[in-house]
């Protein structure tokens, strides 16, 4: 999809989030920058030596890109982006920052999710939605048994968006304790019937939050510190249209 803005409008748009989030950190708050893969950056000077190898071996551009845009946002917000500072891994493999807040960072299709907050547990996933025989394949697998029974209450069309909700819960739960993996997803219940359900089975108790990424055919959510009490959403677009370019687009949510 074509966008309209320059690399020096999309780096100075950041600029302007950045400089939100040095005005807005503080605990119980959350942020989250969406930006879609088309976005203008400078891709050669975005990693480090080591990330750039990492980054050669994704067989496809469009991963490559999403790696390297997801560091890069990460790095200008914090102020890290000049040199480059080498994310470091958690036991269970999440990319962490010394001495920063915490983010986390998705991406699925065309879109790139980034979330911060200070010094909070934080997971973020985003996924693009695929209709077909696969979700019903996965739903024994993934969902618990009273996932399943919230799923298949629903019409045949809704089906597909609440098991992806059900996914990107448990995706961003995973991430916010930093396990990254488990064999025994459908042990875990996401409370599909609640809007914002508070999960405590976990080592960490987290608040699950359904997010509108503004693309249809996407689903997203974050898992965070029960404590959090706003959200501020920000993209470089408006209405789904990618050539809408605007400084002020931007929501904020009180939970």
């Amino acid at each position: 999809m074509p966008v309209s803005f320059s690399v020096f409008d999309a780096q100075h748009w950041l600029l302007a989030v950045k400089e939100q989030w040095q005005r807005c950190c503080e605990p119980g708050k959350v942020m989250l920058v969406l930006l879609p893969l088309e976005y203008p950056f400078p891709m050669d000077q975005a990693l480090t030596a080591e990330e750039k190898t990492r980054g050669a071996r994704f067989r496809f551009l469009r991963d490559r890109r999403a790696f390297a845009l997801g560091r890069w946002v990460v790095r200008i917000i914090l102020g890290v982006d000049q040199p480059p500072i080498p994310f470091l891994l958690q036991d269970g493999g999440k990319p962490y920052l010394s001495g920063c807040p915490t983010f986390n960072v998705s991406h699925s299709g065309g879109l790139v999710a980034v979330a911060l907050a200070r010094n909070a547990p934080l997971g973020v996933d985003i996924e693009l939605m695929r209709r077909g025989s696969q979700m019903t394949d996965l739903i024994p697998v993934v969902c618990h048994p009273m996932e399943r029974l919230h799923i298949e209450a629903r019409c045949l069309k809704d089906r597909s968006a609440m098991f992806y909700r059900c996914w990107t819960r448990k995706e961003a739960i995973l991430k916010a304790t930093g396990e990254g993996l488990r064999d025994d997803l459908s042990s875990l219940d996401v409370k599909l019937e609640q809007q914002h359900p508070w999960i405590t089975s976990e080592p960490l108790p987290l608040k699950l939050l359904d997010i509108e990424v503004g693309w249809e055919g996407y689903s997203c959510s974050l898992a965070v510190d029960p404590g959090i009490t706003s959200l501020d959403i920000h993209s470089p677009f408006q209405l789904r249209q990618l050539e809408c370019f605007d400084q002020t687009s931007s929501s904020q949510y009180v939970i």
